[in-house]
């Protein structure tokens, strides 16, 4: 039985990658492949979370099955494929060599491609197409998705405005430089700041980021009650809610992990005020940590951002900062 499935790409990446390697090699890349170690036919248990909806699509996607790709070949478009293998049969792992990621290629063949604003996508699809997973499932939205199949892109699509245009110039431009800028941001930054100077840095990069939010430095004598380094604090409806995070400036494989998960597990109890809907730990320059240990944190609900991750946001930081000095200017 034919299944739909929604399936995102790296939006920070140029779209044209992903529309060649689709219509000429009859692939659909996808990314968090930029290590031999991630090919999802040798991944053990416990599977690394940022590995779980890859290694899904891996074990899920069956031959004849459609997927929907938001985003190519341009932002608003959407482009509907059809698997060409089961993807646990066809699955490559092949690290593009410029980008050095992007190393899950599943086979797909391209189909046609719509405005999700046309007249003829129905307002369910629209919906769902918001969702921000990497993958998920769209069997619910059939019918909608149907009557879009095998039909000439023409009359799937509808002008796009000046506006559009200008945003897809734009990020294939700082898609292409991402990987560059991530990488100096993170070497600037780290001969400026050490240990818990991280703190007031990242409180500056989060204020820019996230306007709305209260983001206060709360490391110091109190954080053995409360583990917590940066508090950030946004109103609800009935009551608060609070993100703690804790910065470990580590370096390659992380060391004493399991003491910081103890430390900002006391983040639920101690803000009583707020009710804490995500702990993380930010490992600015650790890239790795034992299985056992990422396991802990899995099952305890607690985000690891790695080094890799730390650098995506570093760069979001930076362009939010710049956006906000150039208004008050």
């Amino acid at each position: 039985m034919t299944q739909y499935w929604c399936f995102r790409i790296d939006t920070w990446r140029s779209p044209d990658f992903y529309v060649d390697q689709l219509k000429k090699h009859g692939r659909l890349r996808q990314g968090w492949g930029y290590s031999d170690d991630q090919d999802l036919t040798k991944i053990d248990a416990p599977v690394p979370k940022d590995q779980k909806p890859n290694l899904r699509m891996f074990n899920e996607v069956r031959k004849g099955d459609i997927i929907l790709v938001p985003r190519i070949p341009e932002w608003p478009f959407v482009t509907i494929a059809r698997a060409t293998e089961d993807w646990n049969v066809g699955y490559r792992f092949e690290i593009d060599a410029k980008f050095e990621d992007y190393g899950h290629c599943f086979p797909a063949e391209y189909d046609t491609h719509f405005d999700r604003q046309d007249d003829d996508v129905r307002g369910d699809l629209r919906t769902t197409l918001r969702c921000q997973s990497r993958f998920w499932n769209a069997n619910r939205y059939k019918d909608s998705i149907e009557r879009l199949l095998g039909r000439d892109p023409d009359q799937l699509t509808s002008p796009q405005e000046k506006e559009t245009r200008f945003n897809n110039t734009v990020r294939r431009v700082l898609g292409d430089k991402r990987k560059e800028i991530e990488g100096n941001l993170l070497e600037a930054l780290s001969d400026q700041f050490q240990a818990a100077e991280w703190e007031e840095a990242l409180k500056t990069g989060l204020e820019a980021l996230f306007p709305t939010y209260k983001v206060g430095v709360t490391g110091g004598r109190g954080e053995e009650k409360h583990g917590t380094d940066i508090l950030l604090t946004m109103p609800g409806l009935l009551e608060d809610y609070g993100i703690a995070i804790q910065v470990k400036d580590w370096q390659g494989k992380a060391g004493n992990i399991e003491s910081a998960i103890d430390q900002i597990e006391k983040a639920d109890e101690a803000w009583k005020e707020f009710r804490i809907v995500d702990k993380i730990i930010i490992l600015t320059e650790a890239s790795e940590l034992p299985p056992e240990a990422e396991a802990e944190a899995n099952e305890k609900g607690i985000t690891i951002l790695y080094s890799e991750d730390f650098k995506q946001l570093l760069r979001k930081m930076a362009f939010a900062t710049v956006i906000k000095k150039g208004d008050d200017n």
